[in-house]
């Protein structure tokens, strides 16, 4: 019989609550996903659960129904609210009905720098978290090793991040809260070829061969690549652009370089 919970004293609504800041979920290791694609992803890659959060007007689909099927079989505890309780503690505008509560898993980039051959992108100080979560998506899809964020980026488990990834956040080692310059020195003492992304840079990314090992740079939305960051790379690349747009959002830059060097010059 799952728990049916009618009071926001409740300690398992206090426990999703104190989610919702970035210093408690440090603390605790858990973080909070929202939506069925999302908790299905994360039970279909074994992640860790701490609990199961449903709305009781959303019981009777079956996408609820499938949920607490798979949470019955992974002993999943799963606590039931009214609408007016959920809305509580979601952070979506339009609640599916269905929240969770993970425990956070750190990534090590010593496994992916142990491979022979690997693409990993790695974002200095990006700060917004639709930027940082299509990143991630588009480094899954194009395939990359690892993704990188150094301190001072946006959490990743903010939850607008966590939705940007579309689920992207299981399938895909990411490292937070690296040390940017470390790094790149520790990146380049193995041979990578890590490729700061300039718009000001007079090297076009078309005229760059393949790399077995190889790391994108990207910088701050606003400021870009630090002087520092820009001095400590191998080269620094320019998209080549023919039309009159300055530049580029970073997702988009991101992008293009992740399926340049992870798919294109690949094949």
């Amino acid at each position: 019989m799952n728990e049916v919970i009618t009071s926001n004293q409740n300690k398992h609504i206090k426990h999703v609550k104190s989610l919702h800041a970035k210093k408690h979920r440090d603390s605790l290791g858990q973080y909070v996903i929202e939506g069925y694609k999302l908790i299905n992803e994360a039970l279909d890659y074994e992640k860790s659960f701490c609990l199961l959060l449903l709305c009781e007007a959303a019981l009777q689909s079956a996408e609820s129904i499938e949920l607490l099927e798979k949470c019955q079989i992974g002993n999943i505890p799963v606590f039931i609210t009214d609408e007016r309780l959920f809305a509580e503690v979601s952070q979506m505008e339009t609640p599916q009905g269905a929240l969770a509560v993970l425990y956070k898993q750190e990534q090590n980039i010593e496994k992916v720098l142990e491979k022979p051959s690997f693409q990993i992108i790695l974002l200095d100080e990006v700060r917004d978290p639709g930027n940082v979560g299509t990143i991630i998506r588009t480094a899954d899809a194009c395939g990359l090793d690892g993704v990188v964020l150094s301190q001072g980026c946006v959490d990743l488990y903010n939850s607008k991040t966590l939705r940007a990834t579309m689920g992207s956040i299981f399938h895909i080692p990411i490292i937070t809260d690296s040390a940017i310059l470390d790094l790149i020195e520790k990146l380049k003492a193995i041979g990578t070829d890590v490729l700061g992304a300039d718009p000001h840079s007079s090297l076009s990314c078309i005229e760059i061969e393949h790399q077995q090992r190889r790391a994108i740079v990207i910088g701050n939305e606003a400021k870009g690549l630090k002087d520092d960051v820009k001095a400590a790379t191998t080269r620094n690349i320019t998209i080549p652009m023919p039309g009159k747009a300055e530049s580029l959002n970073a997702g988009i830059a991101a992008a293009i370089l992740m399926y340049e060097f992870a798919v294109r010059k690949k094949r």
